[in-house]
């Protein structure tokens, strides 16, 4: 069975830029849903058994940081709806191409790169108002982080050589 892409390839730069949205969209309703708190705490504070008061200092603090940290993100997912939109159009070796690939690469290993100092500001800002003893530091750093880098400069690298290919390409074109 083949798998066709004719279809699929004019659908990915929408989803990438609604996708960018409902991430920023969904921090926001779990960090101001009561049941959501929970949530942000357990998972990406990476606090489970700490005594925690959500205060609306803590609630300000910790949307305020995440949402800057999925900014980022969000910034490089729209990079990925400019490549995608631009293979849509068969324009395999644009420049935009290979500017948007590396800026999505960048944008990874910067998210990566940053995602246990984000957890360490989540987890200060969220216990600082809690009482003497039921403050916390927690310092993680996850393999998905460590992965993200990696595909990060995977993505700078293959920039690299889809600039070079339409170098190349162009060359060629001129000598034709």
């Amino acid at each position: 069975m083949r798998f066709t892409t004719t279809r699929l390839k004019h659908w990915l730069a929408p989803v990438a830029k609604w996708i960018a949205v409902l991430l920023l969209l969904s921090n926001a309703l779990l960090w101001w849903l009561p049941d959501g708190q929970a949530i942000v705490v357990k998972n990406f504070a990476t606090l489970t058994t700490e005594t925690i008061q959500m205060t609306p200092f803590a609630v300000w603090m910790g949307w305020g940081i995440s949402t800057l940290h999925l900014c980022i993100m969000a910034f490089g997912i729209w990079a990925m709806a400019s490549v995608f939109r631009l293979l849509a159009q068969g324009e395999y070796f644009h420049p935009q191409v290979a500017a948007q690939l590396r800026r999505f690469g960048l944008v990874l290993l910067v998210v990566g790169a940053t995602n246990p100092l984000v957890r360490l500001l989540v987890v200060l800002a969220v216990t600082l108002e809690n009482p003497a003893g039921h403050k916390a530091i927690a310092i993680s750093i996850v393999m998905n982080d460590v992965l993200v880098v990696l595909i990060g400069m995977l993505m700078v690298m293959l920039a690299h050589a889809l600039q070079e290919a339409a170098a190349i390409a162009e060359d060629n074109r001129q000598i034709v």
